[in-house]
């Protein structure tokens, strides 16, 4: 693998070559868990966003590909402007910097998670033939993603034992409907535009899931505290509004869809509770531990109302969690 400032050189170099961008300025914008980064690139008083995704480790062609289908529902997406696939190297418009983590905290707090709720319809009415082609949520890839947990913050657990304590998560997956699923739905991968209205990013995971997980991804969000009457009264909202579309029968009782949320939820908490531990441990990254808290306070709530939960509720309170600090 290229190291990233052989890479970095690499981009100026393609950057370079490419007549609108020459003369830019390249500033390093942000990186994330991944292996991807971003710069900035301002030129002529205009400013895009380059990314550098290395092709082995994080191809760019998804990115590229679910951009236009979610151009397609009607959900703002960077507009792809250069692209070298072979070498990992895309200049994309540049939505700003003003995320809803920070626009979260300032009075249009409802009126921003009501249009993030609308783009989260729009991809799930509105890519249901495309979401056909995606890679499936199935049974392998939500048990894989359960086993981070385990591996990371409870190793000395039998797999048998959790296997079968998280059955009830694995049920809830698969027999809710399937939908467009952004995977990756939060304060973070969503930026205030000039009007208001939200962009979206960080898209390019998308798979054929569970209707619920795009809702708690943002209601539950692992970086903002949400009150669970408030998360409730978000999900049953939006329950209707996938009624009123068709993709739920119109009988769907409120417990159900709450299950479904909560299971859901959980599923994919107990996920990034080891994602931020394997970070640390294994990639010396301990920034994302100060959100671990939060993350599973939530966790701690689902598992708490749930009977059917128990059994892996006792696991989650012996599990090794590591302090922020």
């Amino acid at each position: 693998m290229v190291g990233a400032d052989e890479r970095e050189i690499a981009l100026r170099d393609w950057l370079s070559g490419l007549a609108t961008f020459k003369e830019g300025e390249l500033t390093v914008a942000s990186a994330d868990a991944s292996f991807r980064r971003y710069f900035r690139l301002t030129s002529s008083d205009q400013t895009f966003v380059v990314m550098d995704a290395p092709p082995e480790k994080e191809p760019c062609e998804p990115f590229v590909r679910i951009a236009s289908l979610l151009r397609k529902s009607g959900v703002r997406t960077p507009e792809i402007l250069a692209q070298d696939l072979e070498r990992g190297f895309l200049v994309l418009t540049d939505f700003g910097e003003l995320h809803y983590q920070e626009a979260l905290e300032g009075p249009a707090r409802e009126v921003l998670y009501d249009l993030a709720m609308e783009e989260i319809l729009k991809l799930q009415t509105g890519l249901l033939e495309e979401a056909e082609q995606l890679p499936a949520y199935d049974e392998s890839w939500v048990r894989m993603e359960l086993e981070i947990f385990r591996e990371w913050c409870h190793p000395d657990l039998p797999e048998t034992e959790y296997e079968e304590a998280v059955n009830p998560l694995v049920d809830a997956f698969l027999e809710q409907p399937k939908v467009f699923v952004h995977r990756d739905f939060h304060c973070r991968n969503l930026l205030v535009l000039a009007d208001g209205k939200p962009g979206v990013i960080d898209f390019q995971g998308a798979m054929r899931g569970p209707v619920t997980y795009d809702p708690v991804s943002l209601l539950r969000d692992c970086y903002v505290d949400n009150a669970d009457e408030w998360v409730r009264r978000k999900s049953l909202g939006h329950r209707d509004k996938l009624i009123a579309a068709g993709l739920l029968p119109s009988n769907c009782p409120d417990e159900e869809f709450l299950r479904w949320l909560d299971f859901v939820g959980a599923q994919r908490h107990l996920k990034c509770i080891g994602i931020f531990h394997r970070l640390k441990l294994r990639d010396g990254k301990g920034g994302y531990l100060a959100d671990a808290p939060r993350v599973l306070g939530y966790l701690e709530t689902v598992l708490a109302k749930w009977p059917a939960l128990q059994p892996l509720q006792a696991i989650v309170s012996t599990a090794r969690i590591l302090s922020p600090s």
